[in-house]
């Protein structure tokens, strides 16, 4: 395994609703921004987890099968930003408040807290990046709306970045969410 692989753990949207949410977004005909995932790059990040300079990837991938939480239903609520409204760095499908995702994302925090790993420490603000890293002159005037979407939650997926090829997040291992919690 090479060092410079960095790692997340998200949650993968359904291809249906990944697809339906590429093609909002591609209805809005960006050249705003560089970068435009794929409909199977699509997820919600719970942790970025970064590099693994000691190894310890194998280890994490085994930690994460002790992680039990119920399955959920995520609510798309349209879109959001982040940056600013002008010149947005991220633009993202937002999720409606969801307690039972921000106590998977802890669980899953919590895991990790014995390893070396340096995970983002940032705030969990649960988002789908639909584009990303501004690329324009004009600044904008609106974001664009998205449809309201919903799908269910039933696992969750350690991924490994591979920035040279599409898809660009490759699943290390996916663990399903069950109930009895």
């Amino acid at each position: 395994m090479q060092m410079d692989n960095h790692y997340f753990i998200g949650i993968k949207i359904p291809l249906p609703t990944a697809r339906s949410l590429v093609e909002q977004r591609d209805s809005w005909n960006l050249s705003s921004h560089k970068r435009l995932p794929v409909a199977e790059d699509l997820h919600i990040t719970l942790l970025f987890i970064g590099g693994d300079p000691h190894g310890e990837i194998g280890e994490v991938a085994k930690a994460l099968e002790e992680v039990e939480h119920e399955p959920f239903t995520v609510d798309i609520t349209g879109t959001g930003y982040f940056g600013k409204k002008e010149r947005p760095r991220v633009v993202y499908a937002a999720t409606k408040e969801n307690d039972s995702l921000n106590r998977l994302q802890r669980k899953i925090k919590d895991t990790l807290k014995g390893f070396q790993l340096s995970p983002d420490n940032k705030p969990f603000v649960p988002h789908i990046t639909l584009a990303n890293k501004w690329a324009a002159r004009e600044p904008w005037n609106d974001i664009p709306e998205l449809d309201t979407e919903r799908f269910e939650a039933d696992e969750f997926t350690l991924f490994r970045i591979e920035p040279a090829q599409t898809p660009r997040y490759i699943a290390v291992q996916t663990y399903k969410l069950k109930d009895g919690v």
